[in-house]
């Protein structure tokens, strides 16, 4: 399956244990806005399975999901460290410049020298900005993995999914 194919699934988050006794679970979920959970009319597991979340709760600091089915502790306990999935064609749309962690995956990364660097392996979200955890490839310059900031403009000078390439302003021997 190509990458960019629009039935890929995409990790959008996993669960962790159970809180309380009524079923519910905690979730570390990776999309920035919670609340766009709930515009998921589908979510999957891993093997498949549909899930549907039936209530979200917010508990210091924390996202907290009660499954439709699940209605006590020891049953949630059987989703602990489950991942969460939505396929490709679910997620909303972006403004343009903006892209999904999964679109930069597998991107090759060229140096304003016309250099390659390497390869996106995954992005890292560290806080202060995302960064591009880059792995040498066959056509890379050298031999070396790089940390390289997802900072637009200051860094990153254009990301073209149809030449999947991230042009940056970064050098080789950083």
């Amino acid at each position: 399956m190509n990458s960019r194919s629009s039935d890929r699934k995409i990790l959008v988050g996993i669960f962790g244990k159970p809180f309380g006794i009524k079923g519910f679970l905690y979730l570390r979920y990776f999309i920035n806005n919670t609340e766009k959970l709930n515009d998921f009319d589908k979510l999957y597991l891993s093997d498949n399975e549909l899930i549907k979340i039936e209530e979200t709760l917010y508990h210091k600091g924390k996202n907290i999901v009660k499954l439709s089915g699940v209605k006590d502790r020891n049953h949630a306990e059987s989703y602990r460290d489950k991942e969460i999935y939505v396929y490709t064609k679910q997620l909303p749309s972006l403004s343009a410049g903006e892209y999904y962690w999964y679109q930069l995956e597998t991107l090759k990364v060229i140096n304003q020298q016309n250099e390659i660097l390497g390869q996106v392996h995954h992005v890292l979200e560290t806080g202060a900005n995302d960064v591009l955890v880059v792995r040498p490839i066959v056509d890379s310059i050298d031999n070396k993995g790089r940390l390289i900031p997802f900072t637009k403009n200051e860094v990153i000078n254009k990301v073209d999914l149809k030449e999947n390439s991230v042009y940056v302003k970064w050098p080789k021997d950083y």
